[in-house]
């Protein structure tokens, strides 16, 4: 599961139950580190966690991967594990063969300045002059600043192979103030482990990219996922009621702890149409449900772009919200919708949600859905027994459960 946010970064308040900054050392000098930061977008507000571990004295390996390469055949080679000390993960000459997907990015550029600069400094080496256009879009004076310009830019581009120093970054910048008001675009993933005392499978939304975003970009948070489903999945018991259909499912994910894909349940829900739709949206809805409809024991499998919502939503005030006064005067024609509209902001916030609502087929899937060889026993998550090493705690303690 992929994921893709704008909107604002923040560290909500530290409670006793709740530690959105900490570190935790052990009796081996291992110390986990671990930074859990609200990124707000909207009407719709997420939790993202980076998770990361050094020992206290500095010694042990980052590993990583190496960039891919072409032999003097031609031939693209793969690129293959990589091993950095820990003590040199900001200056070892191995970086530069770091492979970029094995990189966590936090950039505070404007977006595109930096290209702009070095589209400016080829054309000056070129022989070129920059207009006062170019100069003011730039935020610089003259030529003469470019070069320095340039190099600013760049240092504002923090690689980090170790989320021990990406963690540690991304609270500077909060701490700082300096972005409070700045959205930022924000990548990464889902992360899915399970406790076997539980019983239950822990997710959690990790960034790798965070970038500075435009001041009028559009704030959204959108994932995208591949949903395993079937005859039992769609469900619209509670469509009039609740005006969504529900589709159950299950995501294949990598659990780290047992080096093996697991199953995760998954909701996707799709909006009903609403009472005088037209007839394209009509369509649109039953072209959506019929997606999700298996007539065998087979199971489905469906890419998906999801709106990620975890809020109270805005939505447009209609005449079935509005009191009986109201109702009699815009009746009488005394006021208008726009009227009550003008009055109330034009727009009431809902029942606070949390769901994946479905938007699109993700890329690859524009063809429809792809037939699995997966039963139901595949969506059932198998206990194994298993003894942790002496000095080892389990990762899914007590505090969990107040996230």
């Amino acid at each position: 599961m992929n994921f893709e946010m704008v909107g604002r970064i923040s560290l909500s308040k530290e409670t006793d139950k709740f530690k959105p900054w900490s570190e935790k050392q052990y009796d081996s000098g291992w110390v986990k580190r671990r930074i859990m930061f609200n990124v707000t977008c909207g009407d719709n507000r997420h939790l993202l966690t980076v998770d990361a571990g050094a020992f206290a004295d500095g010694h042990g390996d980052v590993w990583t991967f190496s960039k891919g390469s072409v032999n003097e055949n031609g031939k693209k080679v793969k690129g293959e594990s990589l091993k950095i000390p820990f003590k040199d993960r900001l200056t070892s000459k191995k970086l530069a063969e770091v492979a970029e997907f094995k990189k966590f990015i936090f950039d505070t550029e404007k977006p595109g300045r930096r290209y702009r600069l070095e589209k400016a400094a080829e054309k000056v080496k070129e022989g070129t002059s920059l207009t006062d256009e170019e100069l003011k879009d730039m935020e610089i004076a003259s030529e003469s600043e470019l070069d320095e310009a340039l190099a600013k830019s760049n240092k504002k581009r923090h690689e980090f192979i170790s989320e021990w120093d990406f963690a540690e970054f991304i609270k500077k910048v909060i701490d700082s103030g300096k972005f409070k008001d700045k959205k930022f675009l924000i990548r990464g993933n889902g992360n899915y482990s399970y406790s076997e005392n539980k019983e239950k499978v822990y997710e959690n939304y990790i960034p790798s990219r965070i970038y500075l975003a435009a001041d009028d970009s559009e704030e959204h948070s959108t994932a995208t996922l591949n949903i395993l489903y079937n005859k039992d999945s769609f469900d619209d018991m509670s469509a009039d009621e609740l005006g969504k259909y529900y589709v159950n499912g299950f995501m294949m994910e990598y659990d780290n702890n047992r080096k093996s894909n697991i199953p995760c349940s998954v909701t996707i829900t799709i909006p009903t149409c609403p009472e005088g739709a037209s007839e394209k949206d009509k369509k649109k809805t039953e072209s959506i449900k019929r997606k999700f409809m298996v007539d065998d024991d087979s199971w489905k499998e469906y890419g998906a772009v999801v709106s990620m919502l975890n809020g109270a939503q805005k939505t447009e005030i209609t005449e079935d919200m509005l009191t009986d006064d109201q109702k009699e005067d815009l009746e009488c024609g005394l006021i208008t919708i726009e009227d009550i509209r003008a009055e109330l902001g034009g727009s009431v916030y809902g029942d606070r949600i949390q769901e994946y609502q479905f938007i699109k087929p993700a890329k690859g899937f524009t063809k429809g859905r792809n037939d699995t060889v997966y039963t139901d026993d595949d969506m059932v998550i198998k206990s194994i027994e298993r003894e942790l090493p002496e000095g080892t705690e389990d990762l899914f303690d007590d505090e969990d459960d107040d996230l």
